[in-house]
């Protein structure tokens, strides 16, 4: 049990048994299985629900009391399928001390003593080489395309769905020459997998962008995708959440915490879990998913399984177009701050999220004023802020980041029922969909119902 609660008492989990065979099931699969995903933001949703749709049995457990409550509920909203680039990379190690110095910096530094945190930096210093980054940027290019088409089939059976969906394209800016030529060479070595994009010079960025008008910084380039897409990762989420329930292969347990593992000598065969009222059960299943993201790695510990997963923190907020000078149409990201912009919504309900910022700082999610004013300041240099709204929704969130920046899917290392999606970053939203299907598949390849 974990430190600091006090004991709970144990009732047995009722219809959380292993269940039996069913050859064939309708989508394929040779046999359903009980799955106990914990986690109900983006990655534990999205895996729910291709696991349900793959004809096994889900119960989805959470400690908060609904879907997309932590990283998920007010992310940046862009779903970027090109721009995938890690943070770790030859570049980053050679701004490094000026990035770390610099008190206005998007990134921050601050981890404490914990000796995973300092592991974690180091394997973080060892992947910032050209050939790790190439690796890491081809793999999630193949991850971001699976799951674009992904949710591009799921969003076609709910053409209604209040998500905030725009294909509206995404423009990268670049304030300098050495980092514009920096994402020339990145386009060019990225040709060949990812999908199209096209170079603007300082005067076609304007073009593309009109809102850019406002912005007086300087502009050596940008790089236009005209694929890329936006939406609301929440109200996503809560869709997500709207397709399963009700459905008899599914319960969702909210306000349930996952404290311990019972396994034998092989396999996890329950969890011990502990609702708001101190109540534990006994949740047996023939499957864990683990995708509870900064959270996981607590989780797994016990399982001597050490996921290399550290917290970065990011801010967002969100203002009304008509407070703005001009709102821009387009995604927009500024490279140089380390900020994005995605308009979300239309007619009155229009508005701007703004998201940046990169900390590594624990699990601190307390909501820096310094950090929001830098995000205001950005959105005003950019487009202009006239009319400074009253509440601008500030939040803070964190990612679940690995050194390398690909995320960890896949069974747990000499736990094969246990299954791990966890570590995507700040790319959770854009590559939610294909990390579901990866784990569906490698799931019913390798799992097996238990005794």
């Amino acid at each position: 049990m974990q430190a600091g609660h006090a004991p709970c008492r144990v009732r047995q989990s009722t219809g959380c048994t292993p269940l039996p065979r069913m050859t064939p099931s309708v989508s394929g699969v040779t046999s359903v299985m009980h799955i106990v995903v914990v986690g109900a933001g983006i990655i534990g949703l999205t895996s729910a629900h291709a696991l349900l749709e793959a004809g096994h049995h889900v119960t989805l457990i959470d400690s908060a009391s609904g879907p997309a409550s932590g990283t998920s509920h007010r992310n940046g909203a862009q779903m970027s399928y090109a721009f995938v680039a890690p943070l770790a990379s030859a570049d980053t190690l050679r701004s490094l001390p000026s990035l770390l110095l610099d008190r206005q910096s998007p990134l921050r530094f601050r981890p404490g003593l914990s000796p995973a945190i300092w592991r974690w930096c180091l394997r973080f210093l060892w992947a910032c080489n050209s050939r790790q980054a190439m690796a890491t940027t081809r793999g999630l290019l193949e991850l971001a395309r699976t799951s674009q088409q992904q949710f591009t089939q799921w969003r076609s059976r709910h053409a209604d769905a209040q998500i905030h969906f725009q294909r509206n394209g995404k423009l990268v800016l670049y304030r300098d020459a050495r980092s514009w030529e920096a994402a020339q060479r990145q386009l060019a070595a990225q040709a060949a997998w990812g999908p199209p994009q096209q170079l603007c010079d300082a005067s076609q960025c304007v073009d593309i962008e009109p809102a850019l008008r406002a912005d007086r910084a300087p502009l050596a380039g940008g790089v236009l995708t005209p694929g890329e897409e936006v939406a609301d990762c929440a109200m996503v989420c809560r869709q997500l959440l709207h397709d399963v329930r009700g459905h008899p292969r599914f319960e969702a347990r909210w306000r349930t915490r996952a404290l311990r593992w019972k396994t034998t000598r092989t396999r996890a065969v329950a969890l011990l879990a502990e609702d708001a009222d101190g109540l534990a059960s006994h949740l047996g299943a023939d499957g864990f998913v683990v995708a509870n993201g900064v959270n996981a790695p607590a989780l797994l510990r016990p399982l001597d399984t050490h996921l290399p997963v550290a917290p970065l923190k990011g801010y967002s907020i969100e203002l009304p177009a008509a407070s703005l000078a001009h709102c821009p149409t387009h995604s927009i990201t500024d490279s140089a701050r380390k900020v994005v912009f995605a308009p979300l919504g239309d007619g009155a309900d229009r508005r701007l999220r703004v998201a940046g910022m990169a900390e590594l700082v624990g699990h601190d999610l307390r909501i820096d004023a310094g950090r929001i004013e830098q995000l205001l300041d950005a959105t005003h240099h950019c487009f202009g802020v006239i009319d400074r709204p009253a509440d601008i929704h500030p939040w803070a969130g964190l990612r679940p980041a690995t050194p390398t920046g690909l995320p960890v899917i896949g069974a747990a290392r000499a736990w094969p029922n246990v299954f791990i999606n966890a570590g995507h970053g700040a790319l959770g939203q854009t590559l939610s969909f294909g990390a579901a299907a990866r784990l569906c598949s490698l799931i019913d390849q390798g799992l097996r119902p238990g005794p």
